[in-house]
Protein backbone atom coordinates (compact mmCIF):
# COMPACT_ATOMS: atom_id res chain seq x y z
CA UNK A 1 0.00 0.00 0.00
CA UNK A 2 1.18 3.31 -1.03
CA UNK A 3 1.15 6.22 1.32
CA UNK A 4 0.23 9.14 -0.50
CA UNK A 5 1.66 12.64 0.27
CA UNK A 6 -0.99 14.77 0.52
CA UNK A 7 -4.47 13.90 -0.12
CA UNK A 8 -6.81 15.77 -2.00
CA UNK A 9 -10.43 16.62 0.37
CA UNK A 10 -12.39 15.19 -2.29
CA UNK A 11 -11.75 14.78 -6.04
CA UNK A 12 -13.85 13.37 -9.00
CA UNK A 13 -12.64 10.05 -11.63
CA UNK A 14 -14.19 9.10 -14.58
CA UNK A 15 -14.94 5.56 -15.05
CA UNK A 16 -16.84 3.25 -17.27
CA UNK A 17 -19.33 0.93 -15.46
CA UNK A 18 -22.15 -1.22 -16.85
CA UNK A 19 -20.63 0.00 -19.98
CA UNK A 20 -21.31 4.08 -19.90
CA UNK A 21 -19.15 6.75 -18.51
CA UNK A 22 -20.02 7.42 -14.85
CA UNK A 23 -18.20 10.76 -12.95
CA UNK A 24 -17.58 9.34 -9.36
CA UNK A 25 -16.49 11.28 -6.28
CA UNK A 26 -13.92 10.26 -4.11
CA UNK A 27 -13.11 11.19 -0.74
CA UNK A 28 -10.49 9.46 0.95
CA UNK A 29 -10.45 8.65 4.50
CA UNK A 30 -8.66 6.36 7.04
CA UNK A 31 -9.66 3.65 9.64
CA UNK A 32 -9.17 3.80 13.30
CA UNK A 33 -5.83 2.34 13.27
CA UNK A 34 -4.74 5.24 10.43
CA UNK A 35 -5.38 2.84 7.15
CA UNK A 36 -6.10 5.10 4.07
CA UNK A 37 -9.44 3.88 2.22
CA UNK A 38 -11.83 5.81 -0.42
CA UNK A 39 -15.23 6.31 -0.38
CA UNK A 40 -16.67 6.52 -3.86
CA UNK A 41 -20.03 7.96 -4.29
CA UNK A 42 -22.13 8.66 -7.87
CA UNK A 43 -24.67 11.17 -7.49
CA UNK A 44 -24.20 11.21 -4.02
CA UNK A 45 -25.39 7.80 -3.09
CA UNK A 46 -22.17 5.82 -2.11
CA UNK A 47 -21.53 2.80 -4.13
CA UNK A 48 -18.05 1.44 -2.55
CA UNK A 49 -15.57 1.95 0.12
CA UNK A 50 -11.93 0.89 -1.33
CA UNK A 51 -8.52 0.29 0.34
CA UNK A 52 -4.92 -0.32 -2.00
CA UNK A 53 -3.74 -3.54 -0.32
CA UNK A 54 0.66 -3.75 0.02
CA UNK A 55 0.67 -5.54 -2.99
CA UNK A 56 -1.19 -3.43 -4.97
CA UNK A 57 -4.11 -4.92 -5.36
CA UNK A 58 -7.44 -3.20 -4.52
CA UNK A 59 -10.13 -4.45 -1.99
CA UNK A 60 -13.72 -3.40 -1.37
CA UNK A 61 -14.79 -3.03 2.17
CA UNK A 62 -18.18 -2.37 1.57
CA UNK A 63 -20.42 -2.33 -1.46
CA UNK A 64 -21.41 -4.99 -4.40
CA UNK A 65 -19.12 -4.10 -7.31
CA UNK A 66 -17.56 -7.18 -9.10
CA UNK A 67 -13.12 -7.47 -9.10
CA UNK A 68 -12.98 -5.80 -11.99
CA UNK A 69 -14.96 -2.95 -11.24
CA UNK A 70 -12.98 -2.58 -7.97
CA UNK A 71 -9.90 -2.75 -10.11
CA UNK A 72 -10.49 -0.63 -12.43
CA UNK A 73 -11.90 2.04 -9.72
CA UNK A 74 -8.94 1.63 -7.79
CA UNK A 75 -6.96 2.49 -10.56
CA UNK A 76 -8.39 5.67 -11.48
CA UNK A 77 -7.84 6.78 -7.90
CA UNK A 78 -3.98 5.96 -7.52
CA UNK A 79 -3.72 7.70 -11.58
CA UNK A 80 -5.69 10.79 -9.51
CA UNK A 81 -3.64 10.82 -6.54
CA UNK A 82 -0.32 10.15 -8.81
CA UNK A 83 -0.48 13.22 -11.60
Amino acid sequence: MKTYQSRPEEFDIQVNLTGSDTCMTVKPDETSDGSPYFICDVSGNTVTQLREEADGSWEQLWGKLDQKEVTLIGKAIKHKLTI
